[in-house]
């Protein structure tokens, strides 16, 4: 009798590899090792919480940001070692990433970067890029978010060029008296003037198409809001219900949050063209709202425009052109040099114009397909990809092609807990 335990290899080890991977050892029926493949040294440590910027908080407070969703006060707990604090506050991001690496003992790491996945055969094969095979019986795909390359027409190279803004040193090279561009108006730019603000530099431009900063959160929470949404939805009588009810209650944001309950059944009860016609019209306008700034941000934010160190500019980039002296943006109202231009872009909700190499290599070998109209990889509904024989299974945002919310650690979480019990069934499928 073989009593050999059952090997999981989780492929990606920020959040939501760290989610993954807790729920699995903490709730496996059976006995089972997991391995981590990341090439970080830290886990936890992703994009969203790798910063070492104390000033980036998180965009969620502490109450929410359990690991565990049946102990919502666990970070909350976790936390006050450190501070005086509780369940309304919006802690350093950096402290998250602390948090995660947290969650357990020291676990089978593997230093290396996946660079395709196998999961057809009697088990399944993991690539790293010096060649090695990692075989296993289940494979967690565990990336993340997805990032977005540089939009057109912003594709230069060179030390003027900073597509990587979470890269380490990577606005060292910024001289703080050089104007800095950055690409995108989001969290992620946020963020990036929030650094560079801090260290001196006196003119930051930031440019989207629309030229939409995120809102802020309240500095009190919003009462529960009982909402109705319209049975048998479509693009229109949802932004007609939406709009009606937020001059009703008098702030979308309220909206938005009453919402949040019932977004996934009611993405799944529309039709494929008026996901599209939402996508269309009411993508962006959603993510200012859905994904905000914590209060103390916001007002930083606010500061900075009001001395001229941070302007926002609506219309995006026109042209660029890299000289001796700069970088020469034209936006819509004029024309500036800038001394670098910097991505924050942040991801993309559309995974065929992903930059992750592992991701691009399973889309392009047809191991993962891209979910309906783009949005992030398609799934069963227990998480498994289809085609793998439940061997190859998707924790994390890029689950938004069949959930349109997905993306934050309330969801990943969720879908992390709910992995152990998919397994056993999975297994019990393969049984009967």
């Amino acid at each position: 009798m073989n009593c050999r335990p059952e090997v999981v290899a989780v492929v990606g080890g920020g959040a939501s590899g760290v989610l993954a991977a807790t729920h699995l050892l903490r709730e496996a029926p059976e006995p089972i090792r997991v391995v981590i493949i990341e090439p970080r040294a830290e886990l936890g440590r992703g994009v969203a919480y790798g910063t070492t910027d104390l000033g980036h908080l998180l965009n969620v407070q502490a109450g929410c940001m359990s690991a565990f969703p049946d102990e919502p006060g666990h970070f909350t707990e976790w936390a006050r070692r450190r501070t005086a604090t509780d369940g309304r506050a919006y802690l350093p991001r950096a402290w998250y990433g602390d948090y995660l690496r947290s969650l357990f003992e020291p676990i089978d790491h593997i230093r290396a970067h996946a660079v395709d996945i196998m999961p057809s055969g009697a088990r399944a094969k993991v690539v790293l890029a010096s060649g090695s095979i990692v075989t296993c019986d289940r494979v967690i795909l565990a990336p993340g978010a997805s990032p977005q390359r540089w939009p057109a027409p912003l594709s230069g190279s060179g030390k003027r060029w900073i597509g990587d803004p979470w890269a380490p040193g990577a606005l060292d090279g910024i001289r703080p008296d050089e104007p800095v561009l950055l690409a995108g108006t989001g969290l992620t730019a946020v963020d990036l003037a929030l650094s560079l603000g801090a260290a001196g530099h006196r003119q930051i431009i930031a440019t989207s198409r629309h030229g939409l900063l995120p809102f802020a959160h309240p500095d009190e929470p919003f009462r529960p809001l009982p909402i109705v949404p319209p049975s048998q939805p479509t693009a229109r009588s949802l932004l007609h219900w939406a709009r009606a009810t937020a001059v009703e209650v008098g702030d979308w944001r309220e909206v938005v949050d009453a919402l949040r309950p019932h977004t996934n059944a009611l993405w799944g009860d529309l039709t494929e063209a008026e996901r599209s016609r939402l996508l269309r019209h009411l993508l962006r306008k959603w993510e200012v709202v859905r994904h905000r700034m914590a209060p103390s941000v916001a007002s930083r934010i606010s500061a900075m425009k009001g001395t001229g160190q941070l302007t926002v500019a609506a219309g995006g980039v026109r042209s660029a052109r890299t000289t001796r002296g700069g970088v020469d943006i034209e936006l819509a109202d004029r024309i500036v040099r800038v001394g670098a231009v910097v991505n924050c872009t942040g991801p993309t909700p559309d995974v065929r114009r992903s930059s992750h190499h592992l991701i691009r290599e399973l889309l392009h070998s047809g191991v993962v397909r891209p979910g309906p109209l783009g949005l992030g990889l398609d799934t069963e509904g227990d998480g498994s990809i289809p085609g793998s024989d439940r061997k190859l299974w998707l924790v994390g945002p890029l689950r938004r092609g069949r959930q349109w919310e997905a993306t934050a650690i309330p969801e990943i979480r969720v879908q992390a807990a709910g992995l152990p019990r998919a397994l056993s069934r999975a297994d019990a499928m393969v049984g009967a």
